[in-house]
């Protein structure tokens, strides 16, 4: 069973703040800290951020609500594990939960009061592999200097998350994601070492370093499947540089690699702005040859607004919606409508987080052309990815002069 260290309890209700300290202390949790609103909670954690490995707030506080003290949490760098715990309605608890993951927070899970020990137990004692980042990983404080020695010594690598047609199960692509092994410590959580790299100056040198080996292992790939295509993800700081296209199709005249094997994928939750330099970026994206899908769609703020104003060639509908289709009528609605956007304006549907059998066939059901998702594959390392292309590109041709015969 999993045993929080230190927790911060943050509720004005006297009873509910008794009612988690009994549970807490039956964990055998060394140090229960509690505050009745989120200033003392700031306050306390101040001084006792680097040992405070689990907040559970709620939120409605007097004074400072816990909306807001979540941003706050961001704007502190609190990298433990959150819970909110909560009264309000479930699309607002819903909601707060969604907001915690947008601010980066290590976001656990959320229980709406009246809490049963049911409740707690499902919530904390999920074995840590469960939780979506470990503290090893998430704590990781990087210099500058030693992030600019993974990248000249190769640890920050492109890992490959299969694309899959739905009809016929061939892989069409990948997503290529940074990953950085570090001799010693071993995998340094994304969340760390990117958002290091957006506040730090850096996010540049990451991209076009991830596109170099990119380009590389395209090489490679194209031997086994010519069409192939590798997708790359773009910062919106970076789309907002008129030069981006002409760097990109320098190196890529420099690796012999043609547009047709690569796209690019922007987060819709980067927001981007309609001005002159982003239209031009991605408008001559588009002409060069490249796809530019829009990433997570749905978890912005600007859905329809985004696909009108700006020249996508695919939809990636955020795992969010896609993992519950099944159970969430919201969720369902959102993947109707986005496929019927998609159509409108011409554009192929990837849906991302396939995680069971039951989720393919439904989304098989509705026409999506392409998906993701640790049921089909979880992310590969270039080797591996190539030993999967030509594995199938042997077995494929085999069936070929099967048929043939």
């Amino acid at each position: 069973m999993f045993k929080y260290q230190s927790v911060l309890l943050v509720d004005d209700d006297p009873i509910q703040i008794a009612v988690l300290k009994g549970y807490f202390n039956s964990l055998g949790t060394k140090t229960i800290h509690q505050a009745g609103d989120a200033a003392s909670a700031l306050a306390l954690l101040q001084s006792k951020k680097d040992s405070v490995d689990l907040i559970v707030s709620d939120l409605q506080m007097p004074n400072m609500d816990g909306l807001e003290f979540l941003r706050h949490l961001k704007i502190a760098q609190y990298f433990g594990r959150l819970a909110i715990i909560s009264g309000v309605k479930h699309d607002l608890l819903d909601h707060a939960g969604r907001l915690a993951s947008m601010h980066n927070l290590n976001f656990i899970g959320k229980i709406s009061k009246p809490m049963t020990k049911v409740k707690l137990d499902d919530l904390f004692l999920a074995k840590p592999a469960d939780f979506v980042t470990t503290p090893s990983k998430i704590d990781k404080i990087i210099s500058q200097d030693e992030f600019s020695a993974a990248l000249a010594g190769g640890e920050i690598l492109p890992f490959y998350q299969p694309k899959f047609d739905v009809k016929t199960g061939r892989i069409v692509g990948a997503e290529a994601l940074a990953r950085w092994y570090q001799p010693g410590i071993g995998f340094i959580s994304p969340e760390v070492f990117i958002r290091f790299a957006e506040q730090n100056g850096r996010i540049e040198d990451l991209t076009f370093s991830l596109f170099d080996n990119v380009l590389r292992d395209t090489q490679r790939f194209i031997v086994h499947n010519r069409d192939q295509k590798i997708a790359v993800n773009l910062a919106a700081e970076l789309i907002k540089n008129i030069s981006l296209p002409d760097k990109l199709l320098d190196q890529m005249r420099f690796a012999e690699i043609e547009p047709e094997n690569i796209s690019f994928e922007v987060t819709e939750s980067s927001i981007l702005n309609l001005d002159v330099s982003t239209l031009e970026v991605l408008s001559r994206l588009r002409i060069s040859g490249f796809d530019v899908a829009i990433d997570d769609f749905g978890t912005g703020s600007s859905n329809i607004k985004t696909l009108r104003d700006f020249p996508y060639s695919e939809l990636k509908i955020d795992r969010d919606f896609i993992k519950d289709v099944l159970t969430n009528a919201f969720s369902a609605e959102t993947v109707r409508t986005s496929i019927a956007l998609a159509r409108e304006m011409g554009m192929v549907v990837v849906a991302e987080g396939i995680e069971d059998q039951e989720t393919l066939e439904y989304i098989r059901s509705k026409g999506i052309e392409h998906a993701q998702g640790y049921h089909l594959s979880k992310p590969l390392s270039a080797d591996n990815y190539c030993a999967v292309l030509a594995y199938c590109a042997e077995n494929f041709q085999h069936l070929n002069s099967k048929n043939a015969a």
